[in-house]
């Protein structure tokens, strides 16, 4: 016997042998038969109408025999790598899937009932756990819902435990948060361990500005510290977030971090200052116009200034203490001093400010006379410290110097765009 299921799910069964024989009969008889018993077309309709719910009819006997499938369990298979483990890791987002049906819903809940967010990807197939919300070294039940493509349901109901890290890795960033930074001020992240997987840190890493989108690039600085600056200084009146979605990350060597990293802060006015050891000025450009050209003075013969764009880095409206030997310049040396100094800002990480300087006003704007740093008035000093912001780029040009090294502050602009992006673990 061969069984046939119909389009509608109702199963004929024939019983003949397909060599049975059909006696044919007269044309006339069969028309007659066809008037008198069934009415002409109708058996035509009859038959047709079996065809479209998929029905055999036996060609040896009188009988037809419908037989509804049996709808049995759901076929639809809930599965996670998640579901019994003791030491779940998160590196990736954590996923339940469906064979042969789709997610209803699911349930993720901590102790207290504290409950996981996530979202359905894959086309209703797979449901993706928020690591966010996870915690280490924490038990989790999984309440999951499918149905297959007949619409029957079925029910997981699992366990899992999230690992316990024995290295933590501790993120940090020189960013204050809701603080505003002037246009060349980068993002540096820095991390209290080395990163082995540069990659896996560097694609968890994201910023978002308000306006038009930027380009920009993540750069290395060694295993603990990461820097992304935009291609160009960063537009005025900028909103910027930064995340660093790290938490379970392993970082290398079984590092990991233990939460997840935010900052959002803004980037002011475009205020840019040049300072020209040529002609002795320090020119402050605020939104492209010049609104005040300072006399100045930089460093002399054996001791230049060095050139390049820095950033300005603190603001310290003092007194600070200035002694020549933290430059290795000591007590009996005719160039040896000890200053109290007031209104300074800070560009290198090797001891040189712009401050005031009231000792060299006569040579400011005609010599260059200090020991590296930039001196200007007091009252220019005053008013340097009241417009600018950590954050703006000062141009130093013409000061006699070498180019100031890599690192030695905030020295990101003097790289090229494609320099800049051979630091990315990501190229």
């Amino acid at each position: 016997m061969v069984s046939q299921l119909g389009q509608f799910g109702f199963m004929a069964h024939t019983g003949c042998d397909s060599q049975a024989r059909v006696r044919r009969e007269p044309m006339d008889v069969r028309d007659k038969r066809n008037k008198t018993n069934l009415g002409g077309r109708r058996v035509r309709a009859i038959v047709g109408g079996a065809a479209a719910l998929g029905i055999v009819l036996s060609a040896c006997g009188p009988s037809l025999s419908l037989v509804t499938a049996p709808w049995g369990e759901s076929q639809a298979v809930i599965r996670s790598a998640l579901f019994g483990d003791r030491a779940a890791t998160f590196d990736k987002p954590p996923r339940i899937r469906v064979d042969n049906g789709r997610i209803e819903s699911v349930s993720v809940t901590g102790p207290n009932g504290r409950r996981v967010g996530g979202k359905l990807v894959g086309g209703g197939e797979i449901w993706e756990l928020d690591t966010s919300d996870l915690e280490f070294g924490t038990k989790y039940k999984v309440t999951a819902k499918a149905v297959d493509l007949r619409g029957v349901e079925s029910t997981a109901n699992e366990t899992f435990r999230t690992f316990e890290p024995e290295k933590v890795l501790t993120v940090t960033s020189d960013l204050s948060e809701d603080e505003t930074y002037g246009v060349g001020m980068p993002i540096t992240l820095t991390f209290d361990l080395p990163i082995k997987r540069k990659a896996e840190i560097e694609k968890r890493l994201r910023v978002e500005t308000s306006g038009e989108p930027i380009e920009g690039a993540w750069s290395w600085d060694g295993d603990q510290s990461v820097t992304y600056r935009p291609r160009k200084y960063w537009s005025a009146k900028t909103d910027i977030k930064v995340a660093a979605d790290l938490k379970g990350v392993n970082a290398g060597d079984d590092v990991y971090a233990l939460e997840n990293f935010r900052r959002s802060y803004s980037i002011g006015r475009r205020m840019i200052l040049v300072q020209n050891s040529e002609t002795h000025r320090l020119v402050v450009r605020r939104n492209g116009k010049v609104i005040r050209d300072i006399p100045s003075s930089t460093g002399k013969s054996g001791y230049a200034t060095y050139s390049g764009i820095k950033v300005i880095m603190t603001k310290e409206p003092g007194p600070v203490v200035f002694d020549a030997a933290t430059v290795g310049i000591q007590k009996g040396d005719p160039e040896y001093y000890r200053l109290l100094v007031y209104n300074v800002m800070r560009v290198t990480d090797s001891g040189e400010y712009i401050h005031s300087a009231p000792w060299s006003v006569g040579s400011q704007g005609y010599a260059n006379v200090s020991h590296g740093c930039t001196n200007v008035s007091p009252e220019n000093a005053a008013w340097l410290m009241d417009v600018v912001l950590i954050g703006d780029p000062v141009i130093f040009k013409n000061t006699g110097g070498s180019e100031v090294a890599p690192g030695n502050g905030i020295t990101v602009w003097n790289e090229s765009w494609d320099e800049w992006k051979a630091g990315s673990a990501l190229q």
